[in-house]
């Protein structure tokens, strides 16, 4: 009988003990900037890449993956974690060989539903069971609901903040980024622009906040890219395929797969794989006296930013000396 051959994961796994998982948290400045898009056009090139990938999908329904493949949930990933139903009920599988599956009810910060009976057990075989099966995680997250997602943050391979270079769109993403700077500290943070028409307007704007976080928030946020207006985008959300599928030569499915190359890269984590996605998934208790649905920093000021100013208007952020090693947050341009 031939031995199965080894991936990478697992050889990483053998040799230097731990899990290697690619992950990515995806947080948006508004609604409709093409964020879910952008997520399943990166999903379907990390499969095909050779990945076995799951989208946690935490867009509220109305702006949910699952309507862009036609499907039709049965469940949240909170139930399955809870007890409340088999992981099997509430995984969503995609033309394209990618899994989504709702999570607009789990929070890491935020509560879980009531625990049915045997909700412990329940969690663990879930959580095993998705190290078991998928080897990259996507999370989509809307910026409003960053309060209950920073601990995934602070566990997260990289997080990616988007926003269009419309001030509102930008102040919106930049609020996110100062929460998770101040609950999370230093970390790989990305930073794309949507609906770009032209490419050095928009890394124009994304320099402009990359040098007020460095300078207000002390964490460097490097480039992903210009992600461009496509109208082969709403033609293959209609019939509920892959970007690449239907249009393999439109713009936006190159810049999924220009960003896939830029996250198709393990972290070694501590533990088992389970434990892997237990950190993942469920994070770590909330900071004393941090509340569920904290706007502000910590320090009381607004999170915001105006793209038009640097001064000292905008106010220096308190917040805890960056953590984390320094080539987490190296140069990734395009």
């Amino acid at each position: 009988m031939i031995a199965p051959v080894e991936d990478q994961a697992s050889s990483l796994r053998r040799l230097l003990g731990g899990s290697a998982l690619r992950s990515a948290l995806f947080i948006g400045g508004d609604a409709g900037i093409g964020q879910t898009a952008l997520v399943a056009a990166t999903a379907d090139a990390m499969a095909r890449r050779g990945h076995s990938v799951l989208v946690v999908d935490a867009q509220p329904q109305m702006r949910s993956g699952a309507g862009w493949f036609g499907l039709f949930p049965r469940g949240d990933l909170a139930e399955a974690l809870s007890g409340q139903r088999r992981l099997d009920e509430v995984l969503l599988h995609a033309s394209g060989g990618v899994t989504w599956v709702p999570a607009a009810r789990l929070g890491p910060a935020g509560p879980l539903p009531a625990p049915a009976p045997g909700a412990a057990p329940a969690a663990g075989r879930a959580l095993s069971e998705l190290a078991s099966r998928f080897d990259c995680v996507l999370i989509d997250v809307p910026s409003d609901r960053v309060d209950r997602w920073w601990p995934a943050a602070a566990q997260a391979g990289t997080v990616l903040l988007g926003s269009t270079d419309a001030q509102r769109s930008v102040t919106a993403a930049y609020s996110a980024l100062k929460m998770l700077a101040l609950e999370v500290g230093q970390q790989r943070y990305l930073w794309w622009m949507a609906r770009a028409a032209d490419a050095n307007a928009a890394q124009s704007a994304w320099r402009k906040v990359a040098q007020t976080a460095r300078r207000f928030l002390q964490v460097q946020v490097e480039y992903a890219g210009a992600v461009p207006a496509d109208p082969m985008v709403p033609r293959a959300e209609r019939l509920h395929r892959p970007l690449a599928d239907v249009f393999p030569g439109s713009r936006a499915a190159a810049a999924g797969a220009a960003l896939a190359g830029q996250l198709d890269v393990p972290m070694l984590l501590p533990g088992s794989p389970a434990d892997a996605w237990c950190a993942l998934l469920l994070g770590e208790a909330a900071l004393d006296g941090v509340p569920a649905q904290n706007a502000r920093g910590r320090d009381g000021t607004d999170a915001t930013v105006r793209l038009s100013s640097l001064d000292a208007s905008h106010g220096p952020s308190h917040n805890p000396s960056p953590t984390g090693s320094p080539d987490r947050t190296a140069l990734v341009s395009r």
